[in-house]
């Protein structure tokens, strides 16, 4: 028995006082306390300047997320972005590679908090008997994960909540630090020689540096996972990402100015103070807080623990929500789309995520994989940079509550330098690179054999009833068809054009299916389609063409009509236009206007105005374009197969001189040779509006238009469209390999 699916939705518990705290805590986590030390023995003085522009970059990369979380709001945050803009496999990718980044970063932060809460223990003289020191440390990594996992478990408020406290907690401790370090500062004079040379390793090291600190700022992603939980998400969740890189670059600079500054190298060692540090590595604040901070040790082991704590709780919670939202799309197994009934919270994700964060921490050597989180973060943020420009463009008129501003001048820089920084991490961490590489292509492997497959089983389109033929039909005319009263013009277009081909016809309709009924429930509906199939075949009779019916169901009839084009591969698809839209921002409708700037084969959109499915008189506007040597070609196919009386007409603007360059491009240069009239009005437009009022069929060839234009067709060819009291066939040539892959990039419609 096939059940239909339901919808899951996640409860908005979240404030913004919540949504920043659980950013914040996530970004002055325990990568404060491990990684300061290692990042000035790599850096020098320089590591002040890491933290200040590695904040810059933060800040660029979370304007991209401020804008796309407030206007797309919705559990999976980056993942669900970069798969609304991008085409396959970038947002599958964008999901494995946040849901691997969070989960390792859990693991560590896990172990972080086990090794502080042992040395708490033993300050005690506390332990757990007959267990090593770092098999003890496991334990307690797991019993805090457990922990967390049931606060997850009980709802984002509550999550929020136990966030909160933590990192209050924390951030108390951290201006204790601070403040001490600052205090001790006046009375050493001497401390602004700490500070020289600025660049002790070049810019090499500063770079070094900002690659291996740049993953303690990414905590604001965690705001933009959970979007489908914060309270009036396109005003609080903007807020919530830019306060919370506020807070925490000043910290980060002021932590790591108080500690090169106030902390003194012992008589003896024959070192400056950026290399005691960087010696000290993950213990450099440990040292530097038994100098100057008042109960130094006390206070860098409750500090570690708020730290990893926050840190813990803000990277399983994302962990989960992306996880989430990939099953909920077919991409994970279906357990991970499991929602509780009276929380309303993921327990599914939770849970195996969970387990994931256990095994790892348990299981697996971690130092190399954790690096790897740092250039999977900074892949994952150049990823969402050019999905918020694509998104710019498919969707301008999407209600923002936030706007990047410079676009897309600065999401692209901020891109170059994410990479520049991934790129340069090679020379610190060939292993991360390694590690990092094959996660990519692990997640590749499961897209390819998993995860498209079984989200083209749940939500794609299927053929439900095919006429099938003895071999595949080559470079077939596939024609769109829906309307019964244009069924007979659209397919004897299509016969005339195949015969002139020397092919066959597959006549195309997609029934719309809810979402909520398995694909194979359209059979209930074959008696709609019926009618239709019906036609065509008799036009297909009439015409001595083999016209071939073919019924998919989808729900959503654009998906439908690509995936169905993507199957069956025509040379050419002929589409019905009704002339008019009421959506904003479209010409040729909701459905029309992504399926011609997607299809990367030659198109034809018929506007038919008639009674009687006949071609007898044909106006074709010529260019120098090869849009207009299609139209050429198919007034030709009209000539032969219908013997329709075609004129070509090219229209040159009255005062403009007439050098011949369109004579040459048609007559000169080759095939096809028409006779071709020339000539002068006010305008392009008027003059073919005016010469085409005794045809039945005006013939455009698209317009020209940049890569990225959402005009198809140009503004112009548009515009005649619209004014024809003709029909009108509007065509274009399908794009060139590069054109068509920038296209496609650009144009993905969710």
């Amino acid at each position: 028995m096939v059940l239909a699916q339901r919808e899951v939705r996640l409860r908005r518990g979240m404030g913004l006082a919540e949504a920043t705290l659980i950013g914040v805590g996530a970004m002055v986590g325990a990568g404060i306390f491990v990684l300061t030390g290692i990042a000035a023995g790599v850096a020098g003085p320089a590591l002040i300047l890491a933290f200040a522009l590695n904040g810059v970059i933060a800040l660029t990369a979370g304007m991209s997320y401020a804008e796309l979380g407030s206007t797309f709001p919705q559990a999976g945050g980056g993942y669900a972005w970069a798969k609304l803009a991008l085409p396959p496999p970038f947002g599958f990718l964008a999901g494995w590679m946040s849901w691997f980044s969070h989960s390792v970063a859990a693991s560590l932060y896990a172990l972080a908090f086990g090794a502080y809460f042992g040395h708490l223990l033993a300050s005690f003289g506390i332990g757990v008997p007959y267990v090593s020191e770092a098999m003890e440390t496991k334990i307690l990594a797991v019993l805090v994960v457990a922990v967390f996992t049931f606060v997850n478990f009980r709802g984002s408020a509550e999550t929020g909540r136990a966030g909160n406290l933590i990192t209050v907690g924390q951030m108390v401790v951290l201006f204790v630090f601070a403040m001490a370090g600052l205090w001790a500062l006046r009375g050493a004079p001497q401390w602004p020689s700490s500070f020289s040379p600025f660049f002790p390793k070049g810019v090499g090291g500063l770079l070094t540096a900002m690659g291996l600190t740049f993953v303690a700022f990414e905590g604001y992603e965690i705001i933009a996972q959970c979007g489908e939980e914060v309270r009036q998400p396109r005003r609080n969740i903007p807020r919530a990402i830019l306060l919370a890189i506020a807070v925490v670059v000043p910290v980060y600079v002021v932590i790591a100015f108080v500690m090169l500054g106030a902390t003194r190298v012992p008589a003896g060692e024959g070192m400056v103070v950026w290399q005691y540090l960087g010696q000290h590595a993950e213990l450099a604040v440990l040292e530097a807080a038994k100098q100057f901070a008042p109960g130094g040790v006390a206070l860098l082991l409750l500090g570690g623990l708020f730290a990893t704590t926050s840190a813990l709780n803000a990277t399983l919670y994302s962990s989960s929500r992306v996880s989430f939202a990939m099953g909920r799309d077919f991409n994970l197994p279906r357990q991970f789309a499991l929602i509780h009934r009276g929380r309303r919270t993921p327990y599914g994700a939770t849970l195996i995520s969970s387990v994931v964060i256990v095994l790892m921490a348990v299981a697996l050597p971690l130092e190399d994989v954790a690096s790897a989180t740092g250039i999977t973060f900074m892949f994952l943020f150049a990823m969402i940079n050019v999905s918020l420009v694509a998104l710019r463009y498919q969707r301008p008129k999407a209600k923002r509550g936030f706007t990047v501003p410079f676009h897309p001048y600065l999401p692209i820089l901020s891109t170059c330098c994410l990479l520049l920084l991934a790129a340069h991490l090679f020379q610190f961490s060939a292993t991360a690179w390694y590690v990092a590489a094959g996660w990519m292509a692990v997640g590749l492997v499961v897209f390819r054999e998993y995860a498209s497959k079984r989200e083209k089983e749940e939500t794609g389109a299927r053929a439900l009833l095919e006429e099938r033929t003895v071999e595949p039909i080559k470079d077939a005319v596939l024609v769109a068809v829906a309307n019964p009263k244009t069924v007979a013009p659209l397919v004897r277009l299509a016969c005339a054009i195949a015969r002139s081909r020397e092919t066959s016809v597959i006549a195309l309709h997609v029934m719309k299916v809810p979402a909520q009924l398995p694909r194979s429930e359209g059979r209930r509906f074959l008696d709609r389609a019926e009618p239709l199939f019906e036609a065509a075949i008799e036009v297909g009779e009439e015409m001595k063409t083999a016209v071939y019916g073919s019924l998919w169901v989808s729900s959503d009839v654009r998906k439908g009509l690509l995936e169905a084009l993507a199957e069956k591969r025509p040379s050419l698809v002929v589409l019905g236009w009704r002339g008019y839209t009421r959506a904003r921002a479209r010409f040729f409708g909701t459905t029309l206007d992504p399926i011609l700037r997607a299809v990367s084969v030659d198109a034809a959109l018929l506007r038919w105005r008639g009674k009687r499915a006949e071609f007898k008189r044909v106006l074709v506007g010529v260019t120098a374009s090869p849009h207009a040597r299609l139209g050429i070609e198919i007034a030709e196919a009209l000539e032969g197969q219908l013997g329709a009386e075609c004129r070509y007409l090219h229209v040159v603007k009255q005062g403009t001189a007439m050098d011949g360059a369109t004579d040459r491009e048609f007559l000169e240069n080759g095939e096809p040779e028409v006779d071709l009239e020339v000539v002068h009005a006010r305008s392009t437009a008027e003059g073919v509006i005016e010469e085409s009022k005794d045809a039945d069929l005006l013939i455009l060839g698209a317009g020209r238009e940049g890569v990225l234009s959402q005009m198809v067709f140009g503004e112009k060819t548009r515009g005649m469209a619209r004014r024809a009291r003709s029909a009108v066939l509007l065509v274009k040539r399908r794009p060139g390999a590069g054109r068509s892959l920038l296209r496609r990039l650009f144009t993905r419609q969710g």
